[in-house]
């Protein structure tokens, strides 16, 4: 009880200092909880003002996507007429000497349309329109390559009243010239595809600047959640020391408890068998005189285990009673054995027979001494067994564990 009270002293020291221990962590988690919290406002709002980027970046791209759609057409149109052109047919319009005002027409519209830099020629004759076509391979490639996003406002100022004509139209120039109803189509649709681009061109910057601020947003957002995935794994690891805390503090009182209670029950035990002395002291005096017979006991009872198991009752009793008390009594050195020693009580005892014979052990005292020497020995004993009983008790005493096998199984 006196080595009790000190433990239990030792116990509520390290108590109290568990429970400042898991207190202080306590507040630790707590302000780390309430940074987490406030981060994830931070970040619950940042994700609303970036949904909110991509719903408008969203509209502003459908939008462009739609203009440019009507800007396609007549792209597609315009190169569809410069697949008309060739060598042959722009060989040929070259060749006119006076063409009628129609095809002049076009071929001005193309010059000024083509004009350098936006320095719009005066000479827009035939005679020009010719050397501008002088090189006919040249200037399909200049066709072909022209910088349709990029029109000066004094080549679309100039070139107005030449669309504004009524036979500036491929249909009433074809009958005139096929090449130059190409070129005169050509004009048409880059000049309006020019003008679709135009009013799509602001829209795309809009959009690059939504793009930007939403990939700020996005950026911003994405510093917020790892720094709160940091915030969370320094929470984690903190709850986890708190935890792993409260269970030692849990585990220390617990402890501390079943102490105190131990010396209660033992200070109650004490005083409750003071009476008990007596016999007490008669149990230490039986102890003491089996402690003089226990290394005979021993030694007869592991003989019996040895070496008794194939005979009968009959030579069981003699050897043990006629041959082996008597030697060990006569020896110049007598070994000290208990006087009634039965090997069973020593061995076995009255619930483990009652289990053995549940599963089927004969209740005689042969079966019962073969069944203690079978689970008492080290080494597998040969069992001789002509009616099967012990077969029968072994298969359900074991039968989960064991292996059957024949002597005269291959292998």
């Amino acid at each position: 009880v006196d080595d009790l009270k000190a433990k239990l002293a030792a116990q509520e020291v390290e108590l109290k200092k568990k429970n400042e221990d898991a207190d202080k962590l306590i507040q630790e988690v707590g302000i780390e909880t309430e940074k987490v919290t406030k981060e994830k406002a931070v970040a619950d709002e940042e994700e609303r003002k970036v949904a909110a980027i991509t719903v408008v970046v969203g509209g502003k791209q459908r939008d462009c996507e739609e203009d440019v759609a009507k800007a396609e057409p007549a792209l597609q149109a315009a190169q569809d007429a410069l697949n008309t052109l060739n060598k042959k047919n722009l060989t040929e319009l070259k060749s006119f000497g006076s063409p009628v005002a129609a095809v002049t027409n076009v071929t001005a519209a193309v010059m000024v349309l083509t004009a350098p830099g936006g320095k719009v020629p005066k000479d827009r004759s035939w005679k020009a329109a010719k050397v501008m076509m002088a090189k006919v391979d040249t200037f399909l490639d200049s066709l072909i390559n022209f910088n349709k996003e990029n029109i000066p406002e004094a080549c679309l100022k100039a070139i107005r009243p030449y669309l504004q004509d009524p036979e500036f139209q491929p249909d009433l120039v074809a009958s005139k010239s096929y090449a130059a109803a190409g070129l005169c189509s050509w004009v048409l649709n880059i000049v309006k595809f020019y003008e679709v681009y135009c009013e799509v061109e602001p829209k795309r910057q809009a959009l690059s600047k939504a793009n930007a601020e939403l990939g700020a947003a996005q950026e911003k957002l994405t510093a917020i959640k790892s720094r709160i995935i940091h915030l969370n794994e320094n929470l984690a690891k903190l709850t986890a020391k708190f935890e792993k805390a409260t269970a030692d503090k849990v585990k220390c009182q617990q402890e501390a408890e079943s102490t105190a209670r131990t010396i209660s029950l033992a200070n109650r035990l004490v005083g409750g068998l003071a009476a008990e002395n007596v016999r007490w002291a008669e149990a230490i005096e039986n102890f003491r005189r089996q402690k003089r017979t226990l290394c005979g006991d021993v030694l007869l009872i592991t003989t019996f285990i040895s070496y008794l198991g194939y005979f009968t009752k009959r030579y069981r009793q003699h050897l043990m009673e006629n041959c082996w008390r008597p030697y060990l009594s006569e020896l110049k050195v007598p070994i000290p054995v208990t006087a009634d020693l039965d090997p069973l009580t020593m061995l076995t005892d009255d619930a483990d027979i009652a289990a053995w014979q549940n599963e089927g052990l004969p209740a005689d005292r042969m079966s019962t001494e073969n069944a203690t020497i079978l689970t008492s020995c080290q080494r597998w004993p040969l069992i001789v067994d002509p009616q099967l009983q012990g077969i029968k008790w072994i298969k359900n005493k074991y039968g989960n564990h064991m292996q059957v096998i024949r002597i005269e199984q291959r292998g």
